[in-house]
């Protein structure tokens, strides 16, 4: 059953959010309606579909796209539980709830599923999220800053980032290690990965789940090899006075608006 939910207005302005398309905006805002009061809900694109775009010209496929957005930008983080998987929105703690109740499995570290130890989400998304739901439907008075979690310090927030582990997921396919090792092979020069971190592996595994054709190791070599002739892309051109050359990462390439740039040749010399 949907929840009301309420959005402060930091949320649209917040760079996490800019980064997605429209579509993946709005289908975030619906998946926060249909989500348990632990923030969980089942990962089927199809259910999301017929939840928030029901008369929308959008395939399944397409919508697990949107998704995938969401998991790159770290809004949402994907668990397994009792042989199923599910999405958890980050953040979650953040929010008020009265008489929660819990409909899906709790997301990993988080008996109650009310608090999100691997909050990959930024202060102004986890300010953003506001909960306003109750059994009665009436609105709650929204978390007040510098009360409960909103009140803990950076440094408790960095502390339980980095005791949490890496929620459990479904069986990754994605050959994260192999394409990192093909990076740094095809090329060197280029800002050498050091921390894999969930939301990085997040982006990665969404860029190689939207085409069969990313699928196979060979396409990321082949991909590299492209950007490797890209002169703006590896520093090669002449800086314009006060700016540096550019600082390319594997990340960077891994986020869908950058990636889709340079396959349709934004960047060729």
């Amino acid at each position: 059953m949907a929840r009301i939910r309420t959005v402060k207005p930091e949320f649209y302005t917040s760079e996490q959010v800019m980064n997605m398309r429209i579509e993946a905006r709005f289908g975030f805002l619906g998946m926060l309606n249909f989500c348990d009061d632990g923030g969980n809900h089942p990962a089927s694109s199809r259910t999301l579909k017929a939840e928030v775009f029901p008369s929308d010209d959008l395939s399944t496929a397409d919508v697990q796209m949107l998704v995938d957005e969401m998991l790159a930008q770290g809004l949402v983080v994907e668990y397994a539980a009792s042989g199923k998987t599910y999405w958890h929105v980050t953040g979650w703690h953040h929010q008020r709830i009265d008489r929660p109740t819990f409909k899906h499995p709790p997301f990993p570290g988080n008996s109650t599923g009310a608090r999100n130890l691997l909050d990959e989400a930024s202060p102004t998304i986890r300010r953003a999220l506001v909960e306003s739901s109750s059994s009665e439907g009436r609105v709650l008075d929204p978390v007040r800053e510098g009360k409960g979690e909103e009140g803990r310090g950076v440094e408790e927030v960095e502390g339980a980032n980095s005791a949490a582990a890496e929620p459990s997921a479904p069986a990754d396919s994605c050959p994260h290690q192999q394409i990192i090792e093909l990076f740094h092979e095809v090329l060197p020069a280029a800002r050498r990965v050091r921390e894999w971190t969930p939301a990085r592996q997040q982006a990665l595994r969404a860029r190689w789940r939207e085409k069969a054709e990313r699928q196979n190791l060979d396409w990321w070599r082949k991909f590299f090899g492209y950007v490797s002739a890209s002169d703006f892309l590896c520093g090669r051109t002449k800086p314009t006075p006060g700016r540096k050359p550019f600082d390319l990462s594997l990340d960077w390439l891994c986020k869908s608006e950058n990636l889709v740039k340079v396959v349709e040749g934004a960047y060729e010399n």
